[in-house]
């Protein structure tokens, strides 16, 4: 071999050697709070292909499998292992927080993605859909639902509440309670029959709607705090035979939150009236972008709180050019 190929081949080998030096410049460590929910299953889709987008980054991926402590222990593990950045998704907004600022006392920075810890400035950037903007708008669309039934805004009507704790579970029962609250002022036989938490689950969801079902005769709409919720609540309703279909006087209004597969499929069969759909494919990656923009001393790009945009899905709209452009993200992760 003549010098000159031996020159080329060590500087191959050196173009190499810095190729995957770049590819290990910083690690960022990601904790989503459970898989077991295919919106975080989007999330963590996102935040990889966020990943795969800088070259630069490289992923170390943790699920807290819905439990708090198991989080805690996740994360104090990312720290030790001195990750360059940390994309959090809490159960818990405060139980977070101490484990936040110990991230912070290291030195690394924390990016908090659809859930916020109750910290303030301990998150460089938190990322989210305004959750009491969802629940008001679910409010609201009940009460548009009722007054095309009856003339105008009556009916009775059952909560599901979020998992409380959580940013999104409190700020979208504050949205819709004080909606709904301000609804029934002018329209005083608007009434709110229950209210419980069946913390983003199906099965919950399923349970209380049941019982719901067997003490109430008449339901006119159930809000939801997200679609796994309605999931449970449509599933208990078709096993108690008071499905209807939409337009009938007897069908009993669902809307959901989030966007997911079911929700997509529930309304497009009719079964389901609405979903206030968020993207957290789109969401995730943004968020990868802006621990990118941190890393490399872009901060004045990277803004301490932002709003993600959200879109209301019905039958009447759910496959529009509007839709499509803004992401059937459901789709696309059940495919």
């Amino acid at each position: 071999m003549n010098k000159l190929a031996i020159a080329a081949m060590a500087a191959s080998c050196m173009a190499m050697a810095a190729g995957q030096a770049k590819a290990a410049d910083y690690v960022v460590g990601l904790s989503v709070a459970t898989l077991a929910n295919p919106f975080f299953q989007g999330m963590t889709q996102g935040v990889k292909k966020g990943i795969a987008a800088h070259p630069d980054l490289k992923l170390i991926n943790t699920s807290a499998n819905g439990d708090a402590n198991t989080q805690t222990n996740q994360v104090t593990d990312l720290i030790n292992q001195h990750v360059a950045a940390l994309i959090l998704n809490p159960i818990n907004a405060n139980s977070i927080v101490p484990i936040v600022k110990e991230a912070n006392k290291k030195g690394i920075p924390v990016f908090t993605l659809d859930r916020g810890a109750a910290c303030g400035s301990c998150q460089v950037n938190f990322l989210e859909t305004n959750n009491v903007e969802l629940g008001k708008e679910g409010a609201d669309f009940i009460a548009d639902q009722l007054k095309k039934r009856y003339g105008s805004i009556k009916g009775n009507v059952i909560d599901l509440e979020g998992l409380l704790g959580t940013t999104a579970g409190d700020e979208r029962e504050k949205g819709f309670s004080d909606e709904f609250a301000a609804l029934q002022k002018d329209n005083p036989d608007l009434k709110l029959i229950a209210r419980q938490a069946a913390d983003f689950d199906a099965n919950k969801g399923f349970n209380i709607t049941t019982q719901l079902l067997a003490a109430h005769k008449d339901i006119d709409a159930i809000f939801n705090g997200n679609d796994d919720n309605a999931v449970g609540a449509m599933r208990a309703i078709r096993q108690a035979n008071r499905f209807y279909p939409i337009g009938n006087p007897k069908h009993i209004i669902i809307i959901g939150i989030d966007g997911t597969e079911q929700g997509l499929s529930a309304i497009r069969k009719g079964q389901m009236d609405a979903t206030l759909s968020q993207n957290p494919l789109t969401m995730a990656e943004q968020s990868v972008a802006y621990v990118e923009d941190y890393l490399h001393g872009k901060k004045d790009l990277v803004p301490a709180h932002q709003y993600w945009p959200h879109m209301l899905l019905t039958k009447a709209n759910i496959d529009s050019p509007e839709a499509k452009a803004y992401g059937l993200w459901g789709d696309e992760v059940s495919q």
